[in-house]
């Protein structure tokens, strides 16, 4: 492929270091007039960015679509003689802590179903093994249970092994329309069967009711159903949210999401293997490409190319989910 076969560009990025990201990178690629659009979407940018890639195609603007995520995390410290207030400004600072929050819920959940620190630090030491063995992972070293348990307090019961990291990133995929794609490439190209996004409902519940919701709506369209799943990319910020999301997906009652932990049901030789990445926690999560991230294991996965972090079974059909603060949640269904 050509950067002149590319029709459209789509960029997800929370414009933390960089303005107007999309062109800047398509820009430096060679000027085209290629269509871009610069989509900024909180944790879910890059989901929105694909989203809309897919889009694109599926409506009949164009057969071939890119979509990419960057970020960086802070602007590079002042030079010598230079003042912090002359750089440009990087937003206002947050007014809660996303970190006291998910531990309250944390805390709501064990007092509610009886889940314990051991099932949330468990999703974590998953978490750390399957980035151990992914080169593209932040962080790359297997961590203990012990180890969780002794990290950092951050906000109880979270340690800082429970949370995600924020760093620098990129991600891109190719989208193209099926009568195209055997133009470029004769590897296995899964299909995008469901894309959705949604807002907050009425209820207020930005996690567990509004993924609840979009996950239902993408199984009517789409005829299946969370025991279809052979892979889900799932956003876990923090080690509760998996368990919240696992139970909002249809995988398990509600708080029984602990249980699978243990069952070794998320794992990569489990019935629904979990990030197998290493998801936010390891993986990373720069934010701007974390959803793009999640497509490029989906696909690396159903190609049978992630070596030690393989999951044992075929994946067969996949999904990535993102949610981003504000209130939206970006689900995306991939089948082989």
């Amino acid at each position: 492929m050509k950067w002149e076969d590319i029709q459209e560009a789509y960029c997800g990025s929370m414009g933390k270091a960089v303005y107007f990201p999309g062109h800047q990178i398509c820009g430096a690629m060679g000027r085209t007039g290629v269509a871009i659009t610069n989509v900024e979407n909180a944790s879910a940018s890059g989901s929105s960015a694909f989203r809309e890639a897919y889009l694109a195609i599926a409506s009949g603007s164009c057969d071939v679509a890119l979509a990419m995520g960057v970020d960086k995390k802070a602007l590079a410290p002042p030079k010598e003689g230079e003042k912090a207030d002359d750089q440009p400004a990087q937003g206002k600072p947050l007014r809660f802590s996303p970190v006291m929050l998910f531990a309250q819920m944390a805390k709501n959940h064990m007092q509610k179903y009886g889940t314990t620190v051991d099932q949330l630090a468990k999703v974590s030491v998953k978490s750390h093994f399957n980035a151990s063995h992914n080169p593209y992972a932040q962080f790359q070293k297997a961590v203990t249970l012990e180890e969780v348990h002794a990290a950092r307090m951050v906000s109880d019961p979270l340690t800082v092994l429970h949370c995600c990291p924020i760093g620098d990133g990129a991600a891109a995929a190719i989208l193209c329309a099926k009568k195209v794609a055997g133009k470029y490439t004769d590897k296995l190209c899964p299909t995008v069967i469901g894309s959705l996004l949604r807002s907050v409902l009425p209820d207020g519940d930005p996690t567990f009711a509004l993924t609840q919701h979009t996950a239902k709506l993408l199984y009517e369209k789409t005829g299946t159903g969370p025991e279809d799943l052979d892979l889900i990319e799932l956003h876990d910020a923090f080690t509760i949210e998996e368990i919240l999301y696992l139970e909002a997906l249809g995988l398990c009652e509600p708080g029984q999401g602990g249980r699978l932990i243990d069952e070794g049901v998320t794992s990569l030789t489990g019935k629904h293997p979990i990030n197998s990445s290493g998801g936010l926690l390891s993986m990373g999560h720069p934010i701007g490409p974390t959803g793009v991230g999640q497509i490029a294991e989906i696909l690396w996965q159903m190609r049978r190319e992630c070596g030690k972090r393989q999951v044992e079974k075929e994946v067969n059909l996949a999904m990535a989910h993102m949610v981003g603060a504000g209130g939206v949640c970006a689900l995306h269904l991939l089948k082989k």
